[in-house]
């Protein structure tokens, strides 16, 4: 968001991106590891800065795709509009990560179980979203949107 200029991204990518980053957090709940944390919170920081375009995620999307000369997966035409994510979205979707991963991080110093529970809660929302198009930024993006129609003058 920061240093490149945002563009749509391909509903490819960001399922893509979802479904990575919610096995990172899940992979780190069961195995209790921090390590898995720390690497979905520098995709995430990342992310932000590059958008999802140019993220790990996609990178690593696009050298399988060009390995095996085909995608990896591809979402049905239907569903596409379901991964369609505008700017506004894309900046909330990374900051809610980006803080959701700290937050984990700073709670496994202190209070453990309560850093296990967030990150499965984290895990659970990001692979339903990856699955279903369904994510929390584009309905706090909704409600952005809503509540400037509301209040404007």
């Amino acid at each position: 968001m920061i240093f490149m200029k945002y563009k749509q991204p391909k509903a490819e990518y960001v399922q893509f991106q979802r479904l990575v980053l919610g096995l990172l957090v899940l992979v780190g709940v069961v195995f209790q590891e921090i390590f898995f944390i720390k690497v979905f919170l520098g995709i995430s920081i990342i992310s932000f800065i590059t958008t999802i375009n140019y993220s790990p995620t996609t990178m690593i999307f696009k050298l399988t795709s060009l390995m095996y000369s085909e995608p990896i997966f591809t979402t049905p035409q239907q569903y596409v509009h379901s991964y369609i994510v505008h700017r506004l979205a894309s900046i909330f979707e990374d900051l809610m990560r980006i803080a959701g991963g700290l937050l984990i991080i700073y709670l496994s110093h202190y209070y453990l179980t309560s850093a296990w529970i967030i990150g499965s809660f984290m895990s659970i929302a990001m692979l339903i979203s990856s699955f279903f198009g369904f994510c929390l930024s584009a309905l706090i993006y909704i409600a952005y949107i809503s509540l400037e129609k509301k209040f404007k003058p």
